[in-house]
């Protein structure tokens, strides 16, 4: 559930225009005193605005995007404090906003961090993970794998996001594989810490079950666009949360350059020659610009357009 603190600031970003949108909501961030919260009202997923503030404000905010369904979308964004402890940092997920102060101090003190290496699993499908994490820095993937080795990516994790949620409450193996796409710092707490918590703070299971049915929608998303969208669409969605929120050919963000053509086909659901053939397309349209098949700069309005196939025959 999200905090129920009242809003420093509300926008709707839905009313500024696209070419000045991040640099007003980066502006009226920079004007919030250390737990001031700014609340921004969308219209769709709020990715590459995150990615945007990841690379403009790394550890200065805390991030939580609600999917009210029917294209509205809630964002939070807190200012915080960068040397925050474990306790303050986890104080900041958002399972624990409306959580009690004594039970944040509980499950803190319990808590400890651990390094990932890029490329290093964390978790293995199916695997009994002792334990629920939350990203405090870098990113990871989730994937999962077919019988025949097929890969199919699930999305990434960022800075306060969850992982092994699933598994903490029914008590079976993790539901996907977990792997640091950049080095990575997680902070864990064993599974049984967080349910005796949640035992005694109905405010810290009301939050666990928002993000859990947050983790629904997300699962409903993906399952439309394999069922329904083309790859072309697939591609381009995905790599619009790269993409800057300026008009024409921009340098992507930070990570679009390591990303690999069997990462972008993962991501879309299908085969590395599917993939590649819709970048060719894309790169053909001026959506993007291509260094020896790997995405470096992007065109959101172009992107935009092929994600929701306006001008798009499947590749």
């Amino acid at each position: 559930m999200a905090s129920t603190r009242p809003a420093t600031v509300t926008l709707d970003a839905r009313t500024i225009p696209p070419a000045k949108r991040s640099a007003q909501i980066l502006e009226a961030f920079d004007r919030l005193p250390v737990g001031g919260v700014l609340e921004l009202s969308d219209e769709s997923d709020p990715r590459a605005l995150r990615n945007e503030f990841a690379q403009y404000r790394p550890g200065l905010f805390a991030w939580d995007a609600r999917n009210r369904g029917s294209g509205r979308w809630t964002v939070r964004l807190e200012r915080i404090d960068e040397r925050a402890d474990t306790q303050t940092f986890l104080s900041h997920t958002a399972p624990f906003a409306n959580a009690r102060p004594d039970t944040i101090k509980q499950v803190g003190a319990a808590a400890t961090e651990r390094r990932f290496r890029h490329g290093e699993t964390i978790f293995d499908e199916g695997e009994v993970w002792p334990y629920i994490g939350w990203v405090r820095e870098g990113k990871i993937v989730l994937t999962l794998l077919s019988p025949d080795g097929k890969t199919q990516a699930l999305g990434e994790r960022l800075v306060f996001d969850p992982l092994n949620e699933t598994a903490v409450f029914d008590g079976g193996g993790a539901t996907t594989r977990a792997e640091a796409l950049t080095d990575a710092t997680i902070v864990l707490v064993p599974n049984e810490v967080i349910v005796n918590a949640a035992r005694g703070d109905s405010e810290l299971a009301l939050g666990f079950l928002a993000a859990s049915s947050q983790a629904r929608r997300r699962s409903v998303d993906t399952i439309a666009d394999l069922a329904f969208a083309h790859v072309l669409q697939r591609v381009a969605k995905f790599l619009l949360s790269y993409a800057p929120n300026t008009a024409g050919m921009a340098t992507g963000l930070p990570g679009v350059e390591n990303l690999s053509q069997a990462q972008v086909a993962a991501a879309a659901g299908t085969v590395r020659d599917m993939a590649a053939r819709a970048l060719l397309r894309l790169k053909n349209a001026n959506a993007v610009e291509l260094d020896r098949g790997r995405v470096r700069a992007l065109d959101r309005d172009r992107l935009e357009a092929f994600a929701h196939n306006v001008q798009a025959p499947p590749v």
